[in-house]
Formats: C-alpha cells, structure tokens, sequence
C-alpha cells in the first residue's frame, strides 16, 4: 500500500527533471541555431589569400567592398589593395595560406595597424620578433587586431569592429621581408 503514494511521487519527479518532450530539446537547439546565426550574419567575412609572391590576393573581386590591382601569379589571382568599411562595421579577415614552402620560409599573418602607427618602424620591429610570431611586443599599442600566423593549407582569421575615425588604417603581413616586398594595403574607413 505504501508504494502507491511513493508512485505519483516517482512520476513526479521524473516529469520535473527531464521528462520532457524531445521536440522541445529540438526547438530550443532550433531557437539557439538561429541566433547564432543571427548574429554571425551582422559580421563582413573577407576572404584572401596569402601566396609565395608575398602578396594578398583574392580570387576574384566579386566580395563586397574590396578593390583589387593587378593579376598576381599563375593562377590569375588578383593583388589585394584597399577594403572600403563603414565606421563601426563588424568584419572578419579569413587568411589562407597558399604555400609548399616550409614554416620557417612562409607563413602570413594579417595585422591591422591604427592611423598614427609608423607602418615602417613597425615593420621593421616585427621582423625582429620572431619568438611573438613577429608581433612586437613594445608595438601592440598600435595594433587594432591581428591574426595568427598561417603557413602552407592553413587558414586563421581575426574579426574586429571598424573604428569610428575616418581615414585609411594599414594593414600588412609581418613575416620578414614580406611588408618590404608589399604585402600590405588599407582599410578605408569611410
């Protein structure tokens, strides 16, 4: 006699706990897709390429905001040289490495300095730094966002939010020699 009131006191409890209906789970992991994606949708992703000629190219310049100087290569790739970008605008760099050269011949990175920053003088620092993947680290002050380095069939990617000041902010790779062979370009904010 006793268990039938210890029964509804089961049921109960297995009810509150995780007794509930597997399209509820199905919802709630509908509902958190969709924000993700929401929010993922409110960032520009640019995608470019780092290749041996030590320049930024793109395949093509069909991604919104870029503007592109000459054919680079063999594979009809088209240099990198401006990104136009709206003050506050959200936008993330995807950098793939194209390269069969090892590690410590090539990898690119994608750093993006502040206007006042001395593109040269950090260069110049960079190269020096290879314990930091050569980013100096007396110079991170001048830095707005950086990716990591990537070598040969890796892709890394760095997002940051556009600064408000207008003007052009440079960008460049800061693997030795690479800026002085111009792997570089702006973001034009505008």
């Amino acid at each position: 006699m006793r268990y039938f009131y210890i029964l509804p006191l089961v049921l109960l409890f297995v009810t509150a706990c995780g007794g509930g209906s597997d399209s509820q789970d199905q919802t709630q992991s509908s509902t958190d897709t969709q924000t993700a994606t929401s929010q993922s949708s409110d960032v520009r992703t640019i995608n470019i390429i780092g290749i041996d000629q030590m320049k930024y190219v793109v395949e093509d310049e069909s991604q919104q905001g870029i503007r592109t100087g000459a054919t680079v290569g063999n594979d009809g790739m088209l240099e990198l040289e401006t990104i136009s970008a709206e003050p506050g605008e959200k936008i993330r760099i995807q950098l793939t490495t194209q390269s069969q050269l090892p590690a410590s011949a090539m990898a690119h990175n994608f750093i993006l300095l502040m206007l006042s920053a001395d593109v040269d003088a950090f260069a110049q620092a960079a190269s020096q730094a290879k314990g930091n993947d050569y980013i100096p680290s007396d110079m991170t002050d001048q830095i707005i966002a950086h990716s990591e380095l990537a070598v040969g069939g890796e892709t890394v990617e760095v997002a940051f939010t556009v600064p408000e000041k207008t003007g052009d902010y440079p960008f460049l790779c800061s693997f030795p020699g690479h800026y002085a062979a111009g792997m570089e370009g702006t973001l034009n904010v505008e």
